[in-house]
């Protein structure tokens, strides 16, 4: 019993909303963001796409995107000195910003996440976006893969990711703004 007490308490630490990371986005980002380093383990992938407006078309430029997503092993790998009332202790170091450019691009290269050990749900990355004068984050749905044995119905954001001949990865996907 005393360890579910303590799970409570550190979920209700954990900071809120999820998009607080957006707030704290570095000056001079652009459309790319390289993460982990291009040393870490792991299949690298790149997946690229466009932000658009709510009407699906339209490219939103300015967009500040903030992604996050597990190693691959499945675990957010803790900032040292991170406590669970800071957003980078739940978020882990797998994480970054990037900004769509006048077209509305943005491309992630990271290496593909894995599914939380010993839990039924797909591997997946977090994103967020916070358009420009906004002070109000949104948030996407999950990116997951095609073929992933944990996909449910409700998994929408699928990515289709093919090898390219460096063995890299590659995928795409739109993020749309909600209305």
């Amino acid at each position: 019993m005393i360890p579910i007490v303590a799970l409570v308490a550190l979920v209700q630490d954990r900071p809120s909303p999820e998009w607080t990371p957006l707030l704290e986005a570095p000056n001079n980002l652009t459309h790319v963001l390289t993460i982990p380093p291009p040393a870490s383990p792991g299949q690298r992938m790149e997946i690229r796409g466009k932000v658009l407006k709510a009407d699906g078309k339209t490219p939103f430029a300015g967009v500040i995107v903030y992604i996050h997503h597990t190693d691959g092993k499945g675990i957010y790998p803790r900032p040292s000195g991170s406590r669970p009332s800071e957003w980078i202790y739940w978020h882990g170091s797998v994480r970054g910003w990037l900004k769509s450019d006048t077209s509305g691009n943005y491309m992630l290269k990271s290496t593909r996440p894995a599914p939380y050990p010993n839990r039924r749900q797909a591997a997946h990355i977090h994103v967020y976006g916070l358009a420009p004068g906004s002070k109000r984050g949104v948030t996407f749905p999950g990116i997951v893969f095609h073929g992933d044995p944990f996909l449910t119905r409700q998994d929408t954001g699928r990515v289709r990711l093919s090898e390219d001949p460096n063995g890299v990865l590659q995928g795409h996907f739109n993020l749309v703004f909600p209305r």
